[in-house]
């Protein structure tokens, strides 16, 4: 029997991209491709499929909550995080939450194959950066930066100011109210015991959190 495969993310050419991606790798049989975390809950609930890559932008629910909910409901599913932030911005908070690999999107066909085939196996995909990210957070002797004290959501607008974009924008992008992301803002600012947006981007360009600044 192949692998059900449901494809969740919220641009379609990279839907049917992957569709046909996928279709050529033995094993594995896309079944279902939809935009947001709420069209997949339904999807999982319908077609129980044994496989899902997730995107980590969505509409909505963010990637990392629609992971954690379809885990809760569905911990046999296995999950491919497929995404544009580099592993050193997401992969740890999605393998903590359930994941069982993460990809960038620029990788080649080839390790998407790759990652899928192990995933399926019932093991981990972990790419060297995504070890090498692991064995440094456990010998951290207790490091604690502000930006992981973030919730998941108040980490995803971190990272979209971090990119230039603006409050507006992020609401948008993200299917919220732009005075949710303002007060999201707001907490990531007292959290992280910074006054203003100008220091806001120091810390991101510092710590390498932007798309663009990691050499991962």
């Amino acid at each position: 029997m192949p692998e059900t495969v449901a494809i969740c993310d919220d641009h379609k050419i990279v839907r049917e991209g992957l569709r046909q991606i996928i279709s050529l790798f033995d094993g594995f049989d896309v079944i279902a491709d939809v935009e947001s975390g709420e069209s997949l809950f339904q999807i999982v609930h319908r077609q129980n499929p044994s496989m899902i890559i997730l995107d980590v932008s969505l509409p909505g629910r963010s990637g990392l909550e629609v992971l954690k909910q379809i885990k809760a409901l569905r911990p046999e599913i296995k999950v491919l995080v497929l995404s544009m932030y580099p592993e050193d911005q997401f992969a740890i908070r999605m393998l903590k939450a359930g994941a069982s690999g993460y990809l960038h999107k620029d990788s080649e066909p080839a390790i998407l194959k790759e990652a899928l085939t192990t995933i399926a196996k019932g093991g981990e995909y972990l790419s060297p950066t995504i070890t090498r990210l692991m064995f440094k957070e456990m010998n951290a002797e207790g490091e604690d930066l502000p930006h992981k004290t973030l919730s998941d959501r108040e980490y995803e607008v971190l990272l979209y100011i971090g990119e230039g974009k603006t409050i507006s924008e992020i609401a948008h992008q993200l299917s919220l109210s732009v005075k949710t992301i303002s007060t999201y803002r707001t907490r990531i600012l007292e959290k992280m015991q910074l006054e203003n947006n100008s220091e806001l981007i120091k810390y991101i360009m510092l710590h390498e959190l932007a798309p663009g600044t990691s050499d991962a």
